[in-house]
């Protein structure tokens, strides 16, 4: 039986990517694919390394993720997820089971929480390029190419090292799509396991979405394999068998979970999460062409290189059925998000790799040419970037974020000098490959990850007010949260008994129950008044672009 994925024109290819060195006489492919595990690696290390000396636990999304981990070590309840003593059906428990299980090897830190998403992010880069020697079989330069182009790709690398559902979930979406490009390769049950237990995983990392990134490439299967069109009904009898048992993993925790938290909170989770964020999102509320407006950004920095568009667009590109699967992986993915009322830019991460895998394949497919004017282009654009961040702070009269109002001068000089380099590397060698815009990328990163903490002062970690806290705490002194909490300190305090919260319109009547006592809340202005109550600032910082005061009784005691 041939192979589905190799054909005369990969074969052709093979030779063109292995220029032979003559000193040693081997393929200088086979030294390159050698070199770019390593090279990937360092890559990441880097970029991981800058995020772990600046990055703490950013408010509301990590410190609340981190803060339901934390009750699950507390209450040692690992079926139902809570938050403060509730029941959490918002998320699926595997993130916060993988964050027990490394607290559980290496203790309670913050650290293993920061290192969970890059370790996903190092594994799916692994996979992408093991993915991309299952479609292209032999082609080394593909393999070598594709993991650089995901991690050059600056929405992707933006949120490596964020402690969030996406990476995971996008690790797993891998999983199942290596086992579908098995299936393809070689017909049976051991690649439909692999299709299965992503599929399972994905259900456990963030829920039934997991569907929008898997389930089209397996029910267009006829559009990009041979074997899904010779054998039709084998095909769709094992990966549907495969959905169910894939489903029968997600379940197995969830029927359990409800079982046990009661009828409220299954509801939530098995259709108000899912069903509201696609017909009327509760939150992130978008029209259907907010992608299309982001496109720029999620694709960069591969739409500002029209050589990549030359590339990608050859009709000729599209014969090749690992092309179609990639296509239909991405497009499909994107349309059926577009259609969701919810999003986010985070929710594309798991397609990513579709993307860099199409374009590893386009770049491949011819020989490199001489360098021209519209290969400057995505330097040029990160260059605009780093001009914009230092000018825009000192024109009068414009309302900034306040982290772009006192921005450090290196941030965005090391932008631009990152973007000046490229040019200047790239005149003096006379090619421009996608290992240099990856690399330039990085840079980027690295430089934004830096300067954008180191700008932002408290406003985007609590650990400031977290240490204030908790000395009131080891005086007696009790606190309370004003308004809706989200788990902000629960973690950060490694707090035992869930955290009082408070009505804003309670506030003196809780200050004189409790007169030592201190309330937390968030507002817009740095002096809101109680009409009525005098209040004493005891502890004040930014918080993101609002404010977080910590206050007590005018005429109270406790500490100062």
């Amino acid at each position: 039986m041939t192979h589905p994925k190799f054909d005369a024109s990969d074969s052709d290819q093979i030779h063109q990517d292995l220029p032979i060195d003559r000193k040693v006489g081997a393929p200088k492919g086979i030294r390159a694919l050698m070199r770019g595990p390593a090279d990937v690696l360092t890559a990441w290390l880097l970029l991981t390394g800058v995020n772990l000396y600046f990055h703490r636990l950013i408010p509301l999304d990590e410190t609340r993720y981190a803060s339901v981990a934390w009750d699950m070590w507390i209450r040692h309840d690992f079926l139902v997820p809570h938050l403060n003593g509730i029941p959490y059906h918002h998320k699926p428990p595997l993130l916060f089971w993988i964050d027990n299980l490394g607290w559980a090897l290496f203790g309670v830190n913050e650290l293993w929480l920061l290192l969970v998403s890059p370790l996903c992010a190092l594994a799916s880069l692994y996979a992408v390029r093991a993915l991309a020697g299952r479609m292209w079989p032999g082609n080394l330069d593909a393999m070598r190419k594709a993991p650089w182009l995901l991690l050059g790709s600056l929405i992707w690398g933006a949120y490596l090292n964020s402690s969030m559902f996406d990476m995971l979930l996008g690790l797993c979406v891998l999983i199942a799509m290596i086992g579908l490009i098995d299936a393809a390769n070689r017909p049976g049950w051991k690649p439909w396991a692999l299709y299965a237990l992503g599929c399972g995983l994905g259900l456990l990392a963030k829920g039934p979405v997991v569907f929008m990134h898997i389930l089209a490439p397996f029910l267009l299967g006829r559009f990009w394999s041979e074997t899904a069109r010779r054998e039709t009904a084998r095909w769709y009898l094992q990966g549907g068998i495969a959905l169910l048992i894939g489903i029968s993993i997600g379940l197995a925790w969830a029927v359990p979970a409800v079982l046990n938290a009661g009828d409220a909170f299954g509801g939530t989770l098995l259709w108000h999460q899912t069903a509201d964020r696609v017909v009327h999102s509760f939150a992130h509320r978008r029209p259907p062409w907010w992608y299309l407006e982001l496109a720029p950004l999620i694709l960069f920095p591969w739409f500002f290189w029209p050589r990549c568009w030359q590339s990608v667009c050859r009709k000729d590109l599209f014969a090749d059925s690992s092309i179609r699967f990639c296509a239909i992986w991405f497009f499909v993915g994107i349309l059926g998000f577009s259609a969701i009322s919810g999003k986010q830019v985070h929710y594309l991460l798991p397609l990513m790799p579709a993307l860099a895998l199409l374009i590893s394949k386009a770049l491949t497919a011819r020989a490199p040419a001489d360098l021209r004017l519209g290969d400057f282009l995505p330097f040029a654009v990160i260059c605009a970037f780093g001009l914009v961040l230092l000018i825009l702070p000192m024109l009068p009269g414009i309302k900034l974020y306040h982290w772009l109002q006192t921005r450090q001068l290196w941030w965005p000089l090391a932008i631009i000098a990152t973007g000046s380099a490229g040019i200047v590397l790239k005149i003096k060698i006379r090619r421009l490959t996608p290992y240099s815009l990856s690399a330039a990328v990085v840079m980027l990163l690295m430089s934004s990850l830096a300067g954008f903490f180191s700008s932002t002062g408290n406003a985007f970690h609590l650990h400031d007010a977290a240490a204030r806290l908790e000395k009131y705490l080891k005086a007696g002194e009790p606190i309370a949260w004003v308004g809706k909490y989200d788990g902000q300190f629960l973690f950060l305090l490694r707090l035992k008994e869930p955290m009082t919260v408070i009505h804003p319109d309670s506030i003196p009547q809780w200050l004189s129950e409790h007169p030592r006592g201190h309330v937390i809340s968030i507002a817009e202005e740095q002096n809101p008044v109680i009409q009525g109550f005098e209040l004493h600032t005891d502890y004040v910082q930014l918080y993101r672009e609002n404010w977080l005061l910590v206050q007590s009784k005018g005429n109270g005691g406790g500490m100062r």
